[in-house]
């Protein structure tokens, strides 16, 4: 009893790892795919969106105090009566400024041309200013898309304002220092500011040689952005490069305008001690990016529902930079970190696995959707829980490989079980239907055959017939249930040995008179590259042409098997010299082994052929191609279906115990 159940939980076992199987690869199929689609880039853009979502979705955090923007808006343009803001405007809003004993400094205005006839003013008040920094651009290939500092000020207080835009036009990243072409290392301006402010605190910035070395803000170690961090793919990732963590609030930054503060409006307390950012805010200055990671900007806000996408201005994007670099080393606020390369594949990957189990555990669709949309909003969660910490994962990859290889799996394994229910309801019916019917005549003239002598042969054939029939259905289910099929793993010289010996065992009129049979030598076909089903095509085939010898050949004295390899191509003889069994009423009729050998000629890419034979016989004989192994099995490959293999295990037992006439 015990083995019984054991040997039944084994089958089921079994029957369930198939069904398992055939499920699996197709999600794995789809997972590769994503993959595959994230290597190259193709879901770099999805990534960034989903990136910039989950970014301004962030709680609101309170107002950065550290940072103040003096904005020069169309009013103080139209005040000062022209464009761009004259050297002694300038000097006297520096000079003004410097009154309220700011932290630092940040002129975001270029200052490069010295024609103008106050520029004496205003070369004073730089050279004077000891916590003011200019500015820059450094990083253009020709001389006309760079901008040259401000001459009265050292290199050491000249901070570039190079942009990285991404491929889609928005800003998510800030150059904190790179390298130009006469081999010296330049700064950012949000780098030179923070250094600034961060020195008085005791926090010392710390470089190495290169631009790529690490940068270093007292204890803070500034991650350097790489060529595939997050979502990113072959990135231009040259200098040294950070992750902007905006600001998570509609109005993180205290803004006044220029008139403001030279007219003395402003509150002294807003501009002491503070880092104190100059820039155009003017609608009619082309000093704008485009950026979709922050909560609000200032010219977004100021059109309203005008605007279709989120547009920063430059200045209030270096003081988001700015703000990120203070609050990092002296408040401890995080910058955003990514996983290294394995560790998201990985993730991608272990959430794809997690898709095909419950497509395979749950077998049902709308448990399968519910779980799958369970999980998808779980994985969502858990994406932005980790990003509020600082941390970006991959989590539109990682979604479609969890839905995608879920809802496949699941189809594919409903659909196979499907097949192999309904193949065994028709495996049952057809059985019932030869149980209630042939068989049932079948013993009738068993019982009606006496003991007589005479009929003890016809009762052992039809014991014999009754017995085959009978296991018909075990083997066929067997198959079915085991998946396994029954010449895949046994070499073909032994099969077609085992045909051979069987064969002639049987008791048909045609092998009586066979006087000379010449002994088979199949080990041409030791390194044939076969598939289970030619292999049982090919045992088919010599048992049919065996059959056909010992039911249709009269006074056959000779029979010959003969197996052979060339350079060129394999062949199978069965040769004899018997007369032929015909009616002169009837021609010859196609039975259904001619139609076998003939698909096993074609799946072998070869010929069939039946003759006479000289003088006197029929030869049958089957011819294919030297082939390669990998080429065999790849075909053979490119032709599996789950339907496919389903059909194979159902219909080998009946040609096997049946064969016809060719």
């Amino acid at each position: 009893m015990t083995i019984k159940l054991n040997h039944r939980l084994w089958t089921r076992f079994r029957q369930q790892t198939r069904v398992w199987r055939t499920g699996v690869l197709p999600g794995v199929v789809v997972i590769s795919c994503i993959t595959i689609a994230r290597l190259t880039g193709s879901l770099q853009v999805l990534e960034w969106m989903a990136f910039d979502y989950f970014l301004r979705s962030r709680p609101i955090e309170p107002a950065d105090p550290k940072v103040v923007i003096v904005g020069i808006n169309e009013t103080d343009i139209k005040a000062v009566g022209k464009y761009p803001i004259p050297d002694r405007e300038l000097a006297t809003l520096l000079r003004t400024l410097q009154q309220y004993q700011p932290r630092a400094i940040g002129l975001d205005v270029f200052r490069d041309l010295t024609a103008d006839p106050h520029r004496a003013e205003l070369a004073e008040v730089f050279r004077t200013s000891r916590n003011l920094i200019g500015i820059e651009t450094a990083l253009g290939n020709q001389s006309n898309l760079t901008v040259k500092p401000p001459p009265e000020l050292p290199p050491e207080r000249i901070g570039m304002v190079d942009v990285i835009i991404d491929p889609d036009g928005k800003l998510r990243r800030s150059l904190l220092a790179s390298k130009v072409d006469s081999g010296d290392t330049k700064y950012a301006l949000p780098l030179r500011l923070a250094a600034l402010y961060l020195g008085s605190e005791g926090i010392p910035f710390q470089h190495g040689e290169r631009a790529s070395d690490p940068i270093r803000l007292g204890q803070v170690a500034i991650p350097r952005f790489r060529p595939t961090t997050g979502s990113y793919v072959g990135a231009q990732a040259g200098g040294n490069q950070v992750l902007l963590n905006f600001h998570s609030h509609a109005k993180p930054f205290h803004m006044v305008s220029m008139m403001e503060v030279i007219n003395g409006e402003v509150d002294p307390f807003l501009l002491h001690d503070r880092v104190v950012l100059i820039g155009m805010t003017a609608a009619s200055v082309n000093d704008t990016f485009m950026t979709s990671a922050t909560k609000s900007t200032l010219l977004t806000e100021t059109l309203g529902d005008l605007a279709q996408y989120q547009v920063i201005y430059g200045v209030e994007y270096q003081a988001h930079a700015t703000s990120q670099l203070i609050n990092a080393a002296l408040n401890g606020r995080p910058l955003l970190h990514t996983w290294i390369d394995e560790l998201e594949y990985l993730w991608i990957w272990l959430w794809g696995l997690t898709g095909i189990t419950l497509g395979l555990v749950l077998q049902s669709p709308w448990k399968t959707l519910l779980s799958l949309a369970l999980s998808s909003a779980g994985l969502v969660c858990l994406s932005y829980a980790l990003l509020v910490s600082s941390w970006w994962i991959p989590v539109v990859p990682t979604l479609l490989a969890l839905c995608a290889a879920g809802l496949t799996t699941s189809f594919f394994d409903r659909d196979f079980r499907s097949l192999l229910e309904q193949r065994s309801v028709t495996l049952k019916q057809t059985y019932d239907a030869v149980h209630n019917g042939p068989l049932q005549t079948l013993a009738a003239i068993l019982r009606s055959l006496d003991d007589e002598p005479a009929n003890a042969r016809l009762r052992s054939q039809l014991q014999a017939l009754n017995q085959e029939l009978r296991s018909v259905y075990e083997s066929m289910n067997q198959a079915l249930i085991t998946g396994e099929h029954p010449y895949s793993q046994t070499p073909i010289q032994e099969l077609l040995y085992q045909v051979y010996e069987n064969t002639l065992q049987r008791d048909l009129p045609g092998f009586a008179s066979i006087k000379t049979f010449i002994p088979p030598d199949f080990t041409p076909l030791k390194d044939c590259p076969l598939t289970a089903d030619q292999k049982q095509g090919l045992c088919l085939f010599l048992q049919e042409a065996l059959c056909n010898v010992g039911n249709h050949a009269i006074e056959a004295t000779y029979l010959d098997v003969a197996c052979k390899q060339d350079q060129y191509q394999y062949s199978l003889q069965i040769i004899d010299n018997g007369m032929e069994l015909t009616s002169d009423l009837q021609p010859p009729r196609r039975g259904r082994g001619t139609d076998q050998a003939k698909e096993l000629a074609r799946s072998l890419r070869g010929k069939f052929c039946r003759a006479p034979h000289t003088p006197q016989g029929i030869v049958c004989q089957l011819t294919w191609e030297v082939r390669s192994p990998w080429l065999q099995n790849l075909i053979s490959g490119l032709k599996l279906t789950p339907a496919k293999r389903v059909a194979q295990l159902g219909r080998t037992a009946s040609e096997w115990e049946h064969p016809s006439e060719f």
